[in-house]
């Protein structure tokens, strides 16, 4: 439990969580366990530090989850 979380009040029933409101209801990914390590390495060897990390849903009809399918552009 979260009590001083900024969703506690919102969602009470989640007791303060943020991921339901961000994934169920709000429909937003949350990258909190992507690999990044080749993104990393590449600005590394580029010296460049500016990337595009775009995350759509898959196409599923009838779907009710989906993997982030993020990709990144260096």
């Amino acid at each position: 439990m979260v009590p001083e979380s900024d969703f506690h009040a919102s969602a009470p029933e989640d007791s303060g969580m943020m991921h339901q409101e961000l994934i169920a209801k709000l429909g937003l990914p949350l990258g909190e366990l992507w690999n990044l390590t080749a993104l990393t390495a590449d600005c590394r060897a580029t010296g460049r530090w500016s990337s595009l990390l775009t995350v759509k849903p898959l196409n599923l009809t009838g779907g009710v989850a989906s993997p982030a399918n993020a990709t990144a552009l260096p």
